[in-house]
Parts: C-alpha cells; sequence; structure tokens
C-alpha cells in the first residue's frame, strides 16, 4: 500500500500525528521519527511523551489516528489507521529519529533556520512509540489529486 515514493516522504518528511477524544475534539502531537514495516503494513511514529501528553491522554489501542507527513518539495500525504500498539521507543527507533534530525538541518538553513533554533523542536527525547495499521492514504500535495485516495 505505501509506495516506494510514499516511503522516502514518510522517512525523510515532517509529521503531524492526530486523534479525537470520545467528545470529538481533535488532538495532535509532533513526530520525531517514522518507520514504516512492510510486512505487517503498520507504521510506528516517534514522540515526546512530555510535549505529547494532551495527545497522548486521548489515545487507546484501537483509537483511530490521522498521520500527515510532507517534504519541503510540498509533497505530502495523510495516512489513516487504526492504533495497534502504545510502547517505549526502541534503540533502532531512536536511531531513525537521530537521522531525520541530522537530515532536516540542511533544508532548515536554506530557509534560514539555524540548528540551535531548529533544536528547540528536534532535539526533543522520543520516548513514546505509536504504532498504526495502514488503512487509507490521500494525496495532500497541493494539485488536482490533492485529497484522492491512493
Amino acid at each position: 500500500m505505501v509506495t516506494d515514493k510514499i516511503h522516502e516522504v514518510l522517512t525523510t518528511g515532517i509529521g503531524h500525528i492526530g486523534c479525537v477524544s470520545s467528545s470529538l475534539r481533535p488532538f495532535h502531537s509532533d513526530v520525531l521519527g517514522v518507520i514504516y514495516n512492510r510486512d505487517s503494513e503498520e507504521i510506528s511514529c516517534c514522540l515526546n511523551r512530555e510535549s505529547s501528553e494532551p495527545f497522548l491522554n486521548n489515545l487507546v489501542v484501537g483509537s483511530m489516528v490521522s498521520l500527515f507527513v510532507g517534504a519541503i518539495s510540498h509533497e505530502a500525504y495523510n495516512i489513516k489507521g487504526p492504533v495497534t500498539a502504545l510502547r517505549d521507543v526502541q534503540e533502532n527507533e531512536k536511531f531513525v529519529c537521530d537521522k531525520l534530525r541530522h537530515g532536516i538541518y540542511e533544508p532548515f538553513a536554506a530557509l534560514g533556520i539555524t540548528q540551535d533554533l531548529a533544536d528547540r523542536y528536534w532535539l526533543r527525547t522520543p520516548n513514546v512509540t505509536v504504532v498504526f495499521k495502514v488503512n487509507k492514504i490521500f494525496i495532500q500535495t497541493p494539485g488536482p489529486d490533492a485529497g484522492k485516495q491512493v
């Protein structure tokens, strides 16, 4: 379901994950790293527990989530599905988060954002992982296909 093109944006882009409370109030969190498992068709999103507390307080296994991920090129996708696990971040996931953080410095610098400024966001400790099953993918890249399901 996740093509190579979508996988590239998932693993190099900037992500934002959301859910709704039982009263349908939206909650969201910034993603510090993403891993896609082709075998299980699950996405693991690494977050910082402290900065994600309101989001995590409204999330349980079985909750539906929506992950927006986009690249600086404006290519973007919205991926939806049910949460299958909430757990501590694993060592290999910390490596993925570090790789994304280091990879983002150059494009940010081109926009005039210094590493010190970028670190205010990116240097958070990834310590909780939200895993969800991919059910639907929507193109969010601006243009005639925006909003279409893949």
